[in-house]
């Protein structure tokens, strides 16, 4: 990777992840440009920020990669506009999840054929995918012979209706878009990596069962619609077990935990992994592994996309197991069909991939 200074372009700077990204890209003495239509946090003034105030302005911007930290109705402008961009020049962007809103499904695939009629190179905000911690797994599996994955368990839980927290005051949406699709995605990534084709491996099946509670958040007035606080899983994605917990109902425990079981030539393994932010930690086979708990997600973020836009082609990401807009289309399908089982109270299949990215729900998830 280069030595020359990295620059980074952050729209929704001020917003929760936007801020994270802003202080990891700070630290790495990257060059910052920040738009964001609210009050600068005083805080950063301080820093070498340079703001943008115009939206056209800021898209006409040259930086190493822009990060689109809004959510999906104020993203439109922008992505299309870095979408025409890289037809003659080099564009790489990181968006967050979910790929639409939960009561927009048909938007999905319309976002994916922009991408891949494109050349730019676009990354999905799925923050285990790019942590370190992860490339040290992705290392230990690679390195085994005949590698099988049994069964997967993936929890993400914390505290989003305590009061006392300001962050629990930003408007989310029904957990299974918010937050297992987080889960969705590694667990999506795992398999993809043993298998090497998301297409084969959703070709065997898939089915889940769940079910959800609604969130009570602190600021209800905020909320048209009730959400879902909690979503507890089971199911099947080809031959692998997938079951997980999301929660944000109140006491939920600070977790980020991800249990593996699988097969290396006939004789068991097991991974056991905890990501939450400040507590990190890696087994393998009851062995602890040496890494630092407190190792940043977000400079992890910043490490790995600069690495891959200089490593692959936009072709190669958008085909490989990468946090693409594949896998970003794949993980909001699977989050559908865990709400339509929260709601409906019944198993939901999907019998193939084309079966899988067809899927609607029959109760709008909004």
């Amino acid at each position: 990777m280069s030595s020359k200074v990295r620059s980074i372009a952050i729209a929704g700077a001020w917003g929760y992840i936007g801020r994270k990204l802003l202080d990891a890209a700070v630290a790495r003495q990257m060059k910052v440009y920040a738009f964001d239509p609210g009050p600068m946090p005083a805080d950063l003034k301080a820093h070498s920020i340079e703001r943008i105030e115009d939206e056209a302005t800021f898209y006409q911007l040259k930086p190493d990669f822009f990060h689109l930290a809004v959510h999906p109705e104020h993203r439109t402008f922008g992505f299309h506009e870095l979408l025409r961009r890289s037809q003659s020049e080099r564009i790489v962007m990181l968006v967050e999840k979910p790929l639409a809103l939960p009561e927009s499904p048909q938007l999905c695939q319309e976002i994916v054929d922009a991408a891949t009629r494109s050349k730019a190179q676009v990354f999905y905000d799925f923050p285990e995918l790019f942590d370190p911690l992860t490339e040290i797994l992705w290392h230990y599996l690679e390195k085994l012979p005949d590698v099988e994955i049994s069964e997967i368990y993936v929890q993400r839980s914390k505290d989003r209706e305590d009061p006392a927290k300001p962050r629990n005051y930003k408007k989310m949406v029904s957990i299974q878009y918010q937050e297992t699709v987080h889960c969705m995605a590694f667990a999506l990534s795992l398999v993809g990596k043993v298998t090497r084709n998301w297409k084969k491996l959703l070709e065997q099946g898939v089915q889940f069962s769940a079910e959800s509670q609604p969130y009570e958040p602190p600021n209800p007035q905020d909320y048209e619609r009730n959400v879902d606080g909690r979503c507890e899983y089971s199911g099947h994605i080809g031959n692998t077990q997938i079951s997980g917990l999301t929660d944000f109902k109140a006491g939920a425990e600070n977790s980020k935990r991800r249990i593996i079981h699988g097969t290396t030539d006939g004789q068991a393994f097991k991974i056991d992994a905890e990501y939450f932010e400040g507590e990190k930690q890696l087994f393998i086979n009851n062995r602890k592994i040496d890494f630092n708990p407190r190792s940043s997600s977000y400079e992890g973020i910043l490490q790995s996309v600069l690495s891959w836009c200089d490593d692959f082609q936009p072709k190669e990401i958008r085909d490989g197991i990468h946090p693409n807009p594949r896998l970003a289309q794949l993980t909001y399908q699977l989050s559908s069909m865990l709400w339509e089982s929260s709601h409906s109270g019944q198993p939901v299949a999907a019998a193939n991939y084309e079966d899988v990215l067809a899927f609607r729900t029959s109760t709008p998830a909004y």
